[in-house]
């Protein structure tokens, strides 16, 4: 039996019943020329409904909080970073916790650089995610406190970056603390060259050629969007390191100058003492 399709389809209703922000079933009544029919519900499926920015510190943990609106009897919460399920993730293996029903994801104790990506949630068997997290290291430098340099010589101060991704890092010189500082090419010029360090990052190592007294001060290792360090850079001059030398040489001669003299001044009495005992024999 054909059935003869009317082109002019007239809607007598539309339903949208929206279980959540995520999920979205229509059905949709149609009629035609002594027949209807029903199109068929879609499955449930997801979209993204938020993005957020968040930073960690290194050694710290943190936790990742998912948003659902459905009974969760019905689903099952999946967690990936970086699209990897976690538990495919080698890094993360025994070292985070699902709680709240897989709601909450938390990192177990101290938590490390490579911790840093994208993580999303999302229900299993579905496309698309319900949450994602664009979660970055805290990027602060490490060095030093303190350098000395010999008038003349070369030093090289290294800058350590801490927390991923990293970024760009800056150098600059301030008289103290209280200076705002200035771009170090600028103060000392060609003496001062930039190289990477151990983490192959660029400008993370200054290197001083030929310092000079009034390179004394200090240098701050600046990261772009994160934490600053400084270093106290002291200059001697080149004789510098004599004089404690010379200062126990003095106190050597002025000791062995008042032993001498004490000595001196003990013998001449038994001397004397001596020469009398001789004569009184040779009266006698």
């Amino acid at each position: 039996m054909k059935v003869k399709i009317v082109k002019n389809i007239t809607m007598r209703s539309q339903l949208c019943l929206p279980l959540s922000l995520l999920f979205l079933a229509c059905g949709v009544l149609t009629s035609a020329q002594n027949s209807s029919t029903i199109a068929p519900v879609t499955e449930p499926t997801q979209e993204l409904v938020n993005y957020e920015a968040l930073k960690y510190i290194v050694g710290r943990p943190f936790n990742l909080n998912c948003t659902l609106a459905v009974p969760l009897d019905s689903f099952e919460i999946v967690w990936k970073k970086n699209s990897v399920p976690l538990g495919e993730v080698a890094g993360l293996k025994e070292r985070y916790e699902l709680q709240n029903k897989g709601l909450t994801f938390q990192i177990k104790g101290r938590s490390n650089e490579d911790d840093y990506g994208n993580y999303t949630c999302g229900l299993k068997n579905q496309t698309g995610h319900i949450k994602a997290w664009m979660v970055t290291g805290n990027v602060h430098a490490k060095m030093t406190k303190d350098a000395n340099v010999v008038e003349g010589q070369n030093i090289k101060i290294t800058c350590k970056l801490i927390g991923k991704p990293y970024s760009e890092v800056t150098w600059k010189y301030k008289k103290d603390e209280l200076d705002n500082g200035t771009d170090v090419s600028a103060v000392l010029g060609s003496r001062v060259q930039l190289e990477k360090n151990e983490q192959g990052l660029d400008n993370t190592v200054l290197v001083l050629q030929n310092a000079e007294r009034a390179d004394a001060g200090l240098y701050q290792c600046s990261p772009a969007g994160g934490t600053p360090a400084d270093v106290t850079l002291r200059v001697k001059g080149v004789y510098d390191a004599l004089w404690p030398f010379l200062g126990i040489c003095a106190e050597v001669v002025v000791l062995c100058a008042v032993i001498l003299f004490y000595e001196k001044r003990r013998t001449k009495p038994e001397l004397d003492d001596s020469d009398t005992d001789n004569h009184d024999q040779k009266k006698s």
